[in-house]
C-alpha cells in the first residue's frame, strides 16, 4: 500500500475519504462517531510516530534532528490524543479536556520549530531570496484575513476567558507560523534532493493549517462537532506527516506530477491574487475605518510598489549587462562583429555628409594557427589578450578596435588619408617588435594587415571589408606586413571571383580536359608511365592556368568533384587505350590534401576502379608533402591504397615539410624531385639537394622519378646520380589525347641518351 511515494499519496487519499465515508453512515451515533474519529486519531498517532522515530534513527547528519523534533511535536501529539480518549470513556464527555488542548499547542510550537530548523539546514542549490517577497505578502495576507474573520469574533466571543482566548490565539499564531514555514520550505524544495520527501511534509502540514483555521472559524461560529470533515482533513495530514519518514533514504521513483508542476510555474502570481483577494475584502468590509484587511492590503501595496522597482532596477542593469555581451568579446575585452558593422554603418553615414575620407585597416596574426596546434589554445587566448592590450594602448586616443574573428581585429578610422594610416600602420607594427612572454614561452608575434578607404575603394561597408581583406592578404604573402587596397589588386579580385564562379560550370560545360606527359627510362628513352594533367579552356577567359584555378577550387571546396572527374577520366582513357592495344602503361594523378583527407577516399578510388574497370597497378596517386600535418592519417590512407594495389607518390619532393623519420613509415612507392632543382642542376648547391634525395630514394628502396627534364646536360647529369626514371620537355610535351597516342605509337619520347 506504501511501498511506492505515489502509492503511498493514492493510499493516504483513499483511507481519508474512506473514513469520512464511515463518518457520514455514523451521522446518526454521535458516540460511536465521537469514539471512532478520537481513537482513529490515537492510532494513527502511534502510527506516525513509528514512521518518524525510524526517519531520526537511520538519518546520520544534521537533518536528523529536524526529525526528533518532529517525532517529539507527534509524542505531544499523540499523548493528547490518547488523554481525550481517556476523558471521553471514563467522564462520557466528548469535550476534549484543557490538557489535551495545551497538548496539542506543546505540538503545534514542536512542529513549527522542527520546520524552521529544516528551513535553516535543508540541503539546496539555491538562496531564498527570490522567493521572500512572495513568502511575505502571501503571510501578510492571510495573517490580514484571518485576524479579521478568526481572531477579532474570538476576542469578541471569549474576552471574558482570559485562559481560553490565550490559548486560542496561540493555537492560531502557530498555525499561521507553520504556514509560513511551509511556505518557505515549498520554495526551498524545488533545487533540494528532498524534494520528494518535502511533498509529504508540506502537504501534511498545509492540510492541517487549513483544518485549524476551519475549526477555529467552526469554533468562532458554534458549528464544530466531532467527527465532522475538518476531523478528516486532520486525519488526511496527519497520515501525510506520518508517511514522510517512511520514505527517508528511500530509492523509490521520482514523483512528477502535473498539479506540482502546474503550482511550480504559477507562483510568482500569487503575490498579485492575494493583493487582489484583499482588495475585494477590503471593498465589502470597509466602513471607512481602519481594520486588519485594510492594513493588510496597504502592507502588500507598498511591498508590491517596492518589489516592482526593485525588478525594474535589476531589469535595467540586465539590459546594460546583456548589450555589453552582446556588442563585446567576451575574451578580450574588445568590441565584437556585431558593434563594428553597427559602428562602420554609422561613420561611414558621416563620412558621408562631410565628404571625408574614411579608413579600415584589418589585421591578423602571423602564425597564429601554428600557436594554437603547438602551445594550445589556452596559450592561444593569452595571445589574444596581450594582442588586444596592445592594440588598446597604440590606439586609445584615436579609434576603436574590433575583434572581428579568430585572430582578426579591424579599425576604423575616419577622417584619415593614406599618409596618416600608413603611421598608425607602422605603430600597430611596433607594439609587436617586443615578443610575447606567457608561461616561460618567448612568442614572436608579427600582424599584417590591409587597408581600404572609402570612398574610392567601396562605398558600403562590406565591400570595403572584402576589400581590407584583400589587401591583408597581399600583405601577408608579401612581406610587407600592411598594403592598400589598389586597382591591380581590385582587377584581381575581380579575376578570382569570375574564376570561382566560372569553374563551377567548368565540369558540366565540358570545359575541362587532360593532357598527358609520359614517363621515360633516362637511359634508354623507353616510356615506363604518362602523367594526366588537368586543363581548362574557358570561352571567354581563354586557357586558365591551374596554378591559379586550382587554389581556388582548393579554397572553395569544388576540388572534391573536379579531383574525382579527373581520376574517373584518366583511368577510363587508360582502359580505353588498352583496349585499342596499346602499350599498358599506369597513368599518374594528382590528388589534393582535401581529397586525400576525405574519410571516404579509399571507397572512391576502389569504386571508380571497378566503374571504370582499370586494374589497380595501372594507377599511381601522386601526393603532395602536405599529409605530414596528419600523418597517422594519412599513413592509414596509404595503407588503404596499397591494399588496393594502388601505387602512390610523393610529388615535388624536397619543398614541403617531409621529415626522413616520417617518410620512412610512409607506405609510397615513388619520390618527384621537384623541377625547382633540376632547372639549376649544373649549381653546386642544387646539385647536392637532388643528389641527396636521390641517395634517400635508393636507401628506402624507392623509385625516384625526376620532373621537368628540358635539356641533354640535365639528363646525363641524373643518371650519373643513378636517377633512373624523368619526365619533361626534353622528351615531350603535354599532349592530348590524339597526340600522345601518336607518341605511343613511336615507341619511344627522344633519342636515348648518350
Amino acid at each position: 500500500m506504501f511501498s511506492s511515494k505515489r502509492k503511498a499519496i493514492l493510499s493516504a487519499f483513499s483511507i481519508a475519504f474512506s473514513y469520512y465515508i464511515v463518518l457520514l453512515l455514523l451521522q446518526d451515533h454521535d458516540w460511536l462517531r465521537s469514539f471512532l474519529t478520537i481513537s482513529l486519531q490515537a492510532i494513527l498517532g502511534i502510527i506516525a510516530l513509528f514512521w518518524l522515530n525510524k526517519a531520526y534513527r537511520i538519518t546520520t547528519d544534521k537533518q536528523r534532528y529536524f526529525w526528533l523534533i518532529l517525532s517529539i511535536g507527534l509524542f505531544f501529539h499523540t499523548v493528547s490524543s490518547i488523554n481525550w480518549l481517556v476523558a471521553f470513556l471514563t467522564l462520557d464527555s466528548m469535550k476534549y479536556p484543557e490538557a489535551s488542548f495545551l497538548l496539542w499547542l506543546l505540538a503545534y510550537i514542536c512542529f513549527l520549530i522542527g520546520l524552521l530548523y529544516k528551513i535553516r539546514v535543508i540541503k539546496t542549490t539555491i538562496s531564498t531570496t527570490p522567493y521572500l517577497f512572495t513568502v511575505v505578502v502571501f503571510m501578510t495576507f492571510t495573517t490580514s484575513v484571518s485576524a479579521y474573520y478568526l481572531m477579532s469574533p474570538i476576542l469578541v466571543a471569549q474576552g471574558e476567558e482570559i485562559f481560553g482566548t490565550v490559548v486560542t490565539l496561540l493555537y492560531l499564531i502557530c498555525s499561521i507560523s507553520i504556514l509560513f514555514a511551509i511556505s518557505n520550505l515549498y520554495f526551498l524544495s524545488h533545487n533540494s534532493k528532498e524534494k520528494e520527501i518535502m511533498i509529504f511534509i508540506i502537504a501534511g502540514f498545509f492540510f492541517q493549517v487549513v483544518a485549524d483555521i476551519y475549526y477555529t472559524y467552526l469554533n468562532v461560529m458554534g458549528g464544530y462537532q466531532i467527527g465532522s470533515l475538518v476531523d478528516v482533513v486532520w486525519f488526511f495530514a496527519l497520515l501525510m506527516i506520518g508517511v514522510s519518514g517512511k520514505f527517508v533514504h528511500s530509492n523509490t521513483t521520482e514523483l512528477d506530477w502535473k498539479v506540482i508542476n502546474y503550482f511550480n510555474n504559477r507562483e510568482n502570481a500569487l503575490p498579485y491574487i492575494s493583493a487582489i483577494t484583499l482588495l475585494i475584502l477590503v471593498t465589502q468590509s470597509y466602513n471607512w475605518e481602519l481594520n486588519a484587511l485594510s492594513i493588510g492590503l496597504s502592507v502588500t501595496f507598498f511591498m508590491i510598489i517596492g518589489r516592482q522597482l526593485v525588478v525594474m532596477r535589476k531589469n535595467s542593469k540586465l539590459v546594460s549587462e546583456y548589450r555589453n555581451l552582446a556588442y563585446h568579446d567576451t575574451l578580450t575585452g574588445l568590441k565584437n562583429r556585431a558593434s563594428f558593422i553597427e559602428d562602420l554603418g554609422t561613420m561611414m553615414e558621416k563620412a558621408k555628409e562631410s565628404n571625408k575620407p574614411l579608413a579600415l585597416l584589418l589585421m591578423d596574426l602571423d602564425r597564429f594557427k601554428s600557436i594554437n596546434d603547438t602551445l594550445g589554445h589556452q596559450i592561444g587566448d593569452r595571445v589574444l589578450q596581450i594582442a588586444s592590450d596592445r592594440l588598446r594602448k597604440v590606439l586609445s586616443s584615436t579609434a576603436d578596435v574590433y575583434r572581428v574573428g579568430g585572430d582578426e581585429f579591424v579599425v576604423i578610422l575616419p577622417g584619415q588619408n593614406q599618409k596618416d594610416c600608413s603611421h598608425i600602420a607602422d605603430n600597430l607594427l611596433c607594439v609587436f617588435n617586443k615578443p610575447f612572454l606567457i608561461d616561460y614561452h618567448e612568442i614572436p608575434i608579427a600582424p599584417s594587415i590591409g587597408i581600404s578607404m572609402y570612398p574610392t575603394d567601396g562605398l558600403d561597408g562590406l565591400k570595403l571589408f572584402k576589400h581590407a581583406d584583400a589587401a591583408m592578404y597581399v600583405a601577408k604573402s608579401k612581406g610587407n606586413k600592411y598594403h592598400f587596397f589598389n586597382a591591380e589588386l581590385n582587377a584581381h579580385i575581380t579575376r578570382k571571383m569570375t574564376i570561382e564562379i566560372e569553374l563551377k560550370k567548368a565540369i558540366e560545360l565540358n570545359q575541362l580536359s587532360l593532357l598527358y606527359q609520359p614517363k621515360v627510362n633516362i637511359q634508354s628513352g623507353a616510356i615506363i608511365g604518362m602523367e594526366a594533367l588537368l586543363r581548362w579552356n574557358h570561352p571567354v577567359l581563354g586557357q586558365v592556368s591551374p596554378a591559379e584555378f586550382i587554389p581556388i577550387a582548393e579554397e572553395t571546396g569544388q576540388i572534391l568533384s573536379i579531383g574525382e572527374w579527373v581520376m574517373r577520366r584518366a583511368c577510363q582513357q587508360n582502359i580505353d587505350w588498352q583496349k585499342k592495344g596499346f602499350q599498358p602503361l599506369c597513368v599518374s594523378v594528382n590528388v589534393s590534401v582535401q581529397q586525400f583527407e576525405q574519410e571516404s577516399f579509399v571507397t572512391l578510388v576502389r569504386d571508380v576502379l571497378i566503374d571504370t574497370g582499370l586494374p589497380a597497378n595501372y594507377l599511381e596517386l601522386e601526393i603532395t608533402e602536405s599529409i605530414m600535418h596528419n600523418i597517422e592519417a594519412s599513413i592509414e590512407v596509404l595503407k588503404g591504397l596499397k591494399e588496393l594495389g594502388i601505387e602512390t607518390a610523393i610529388d615535388d619532393f624536397g619543398t614541403g615539410y617531409s621529415s626522413l623519420h616520417i617518410l620512412k613509415e610512409l607506405p609510397i612507392n615513388t619520390i618527384k624531385i621537384d623541377k625547382s632543382f633540376i632547372d639549376h642542376i649544373e649549381n653546386e648547391k642544387d646539385l647536392s639537394i637532388v643528389k641527396t634525395i636521390i641517395d634517400i630514394g635508393i636507401n628506402l628502396n624507392l623509385n625516384i622519378i625526376a620532373e621537368g627534364i628540358e635539356t641533354h646536360q640535365q639528363a646525363r647529369a641524373l643518371l650519373e646520380l643513378q636517377c633512373g626514371y624523368g619526365q619533361g620537355y626534353l622528351y615531350a610535351k603535354p599532349s592530348d589525347v590524339n597526340a600522345f597516342e601518336e607518341i605511343l605509337l613511336s615507341s619511344f619520347a627522344t633519342e636515348t641518351v648518350d
